[in-house]
């Protein structure tokens, strides 16, 4: 480990294999996996699917193919991508941050043409690392000591309709929203919030980017998050469950902005490879059929029911609970017993993230049985005190 660049805070064990909803270290301890690598593995480890994908992969003898070159599961995951999002051209590449990068330059040179150039972001929010990224994430620490930041941000008050309004002006080229902030605690987006935003941006022609990195590809019941609001997006970014281990990011832009966008203006080595595209499409496939789907709803409030008795039994520790769908968040009183009790749960058997310094985020592999979701719950209940 000594040459790792201490960008994060490695766990003192060491993983080798995973299976199911569960992770074992080299001393063949096993682990309930809460966390999916921050809502990743969808399909937990070791999934039928995404093996036989690889393997018939690797028959082909292609590894590599670059941006320009067709082949059948870029088509066909574009297409799926599009139909059932909002029916727009797809630009592939390799991670969340990624998609973010595509979405705003995209998003300001459509806006070049009108002579906009404002983007409202919200408080609390994270969209990556990347610099372009950090630009319309609200975290400073993330920030700091890097020099300048692209500008022409605006942060808006998230959940606070009035404040979203008094930032509105013929400058505003876009809103970039997560309709479940994931790094930000499971902060989730009311309907009246939603609904503004949509006026908005339609009587002022305002683009609306959704950012579907942590909460979409069925993480809330829905295969993506805003659909829980009734919107429909200019520009959405997916990845994380998208390949569910396979590095793939995603932009889907509609049609009216993807016009403006000439040969050469973006592109990615790596991104639409056959491989994440190959995974990715039968991923999703998997993920979008309604069984699929009204399962994690169903475990979705499972998860929730377990949430609100933990916060009963423990009112003087944990300060609120939040959810949506597989996407749960436990807001302790203060940051010491927030590590504390991660650090017990963790020694305890159970992975988590521990987000804000003072919450326990919980996104389990997609596939979590109601079992073992109950079994998360008597780890984190034996560990508070």
């Amino acid at each position: 480990m000594k040459n790792l660049l201490k960008t994060y805070n490695f766990t003192k064990f060491r993983i080798i294999k995973g299976n199911g909803s569960y992770l074992y270290d080299d001393k063949n301890n096993k682990y309930l996996d809460f966390s999916a690598g921050v809502a990743v593995n969808s399909l937990g480890y070791n999934h039928p699917i995404i093996k036989k994908t690889i393997q018939a992969q690797l028959k082909t003898g292609i590894t590599h193919l670059s941006g320009s070159q067709i082949h059948y599961y870029k088509i066909e995951l574009a297409r799926i991508l599009s139909k059932n999002s909002n029916k727009g051209d797809v630009f592939f590449s390799n991670s969340g941050a990624e998609s973010i990068e595509a979405a705003l330059k995209i998003a300001r040179n459509y806006g070049s043409h009108f002579k906009k150039d404002e983007i409202i972001a919200m408080t609390s929010s994270f969209h990556g690392r990347t610099i372009g990224a950090l630009s319309v994430g609200s975290n400073k620490k993330y920030k700091s000591n890097i020099g300048p930041i692209p500008g022409k941000v605006k942060f808006c008050q998230f959940n606070n309709s009035k404040d979203l309004k008094k930032l509105i002006n013929k400058k505003t080229l876009a809103i970039i929203i997560e309709f479940v902030q994931g790094d930000g605690g499971i902060n989730i987006c009311n309907k009246e919030f939603a609904k503004t935003i949509k006026e908005i941006c339609k009587k002022r022609k305002i683009l609306l980017i959704a950012d579907e990195i942590q909460a979409g590809i069925g993480r809330t019941g829905l295969i993506f998050a805003y659909k829980n609001y009734g919107v429909s997006p200019d520009i959405i970014t997916s990845a994380k469950g998208l390949g569910s281990g396979i590095p793939i990011g995603a932009t889907i832009i509609k049609k009216y902005i993807a016009q403006k966008i000439s040969i050469g203006f973006h592109g990615s080595t790596y991104g639409g490879g056959m491989l994440q595209t190959r995974v990715a499409y039968n991923i999703f496939n998997i993920i979008n059929k309604k069984s699929f789907l009204e399962k994690v709803t169903r475990n979705g409030n499972f998860l929730s029911k377990l949430l609100k008795q933990l916060k009963s039994n423990n009112e003087n520790t944990i300060k609120e609970v939040r959810s949506k769908g597989l996407m749960g968040a436990i807001e302790f009183r203060n940051k010491r017993d927030a590590l504390k009790i991660y650090n017990k749960i963790a020694k305890g058997g159970l992975i988590t993230t521990l987000i804000q310094g003072n919450t326990i985020r919980i996104t389990p592999p997609l596939i979590i049985e109601k079992k073992d979701l109950k079994k998360g719950f008597d780890i984190i209940s034996t560990n508070i005190e």
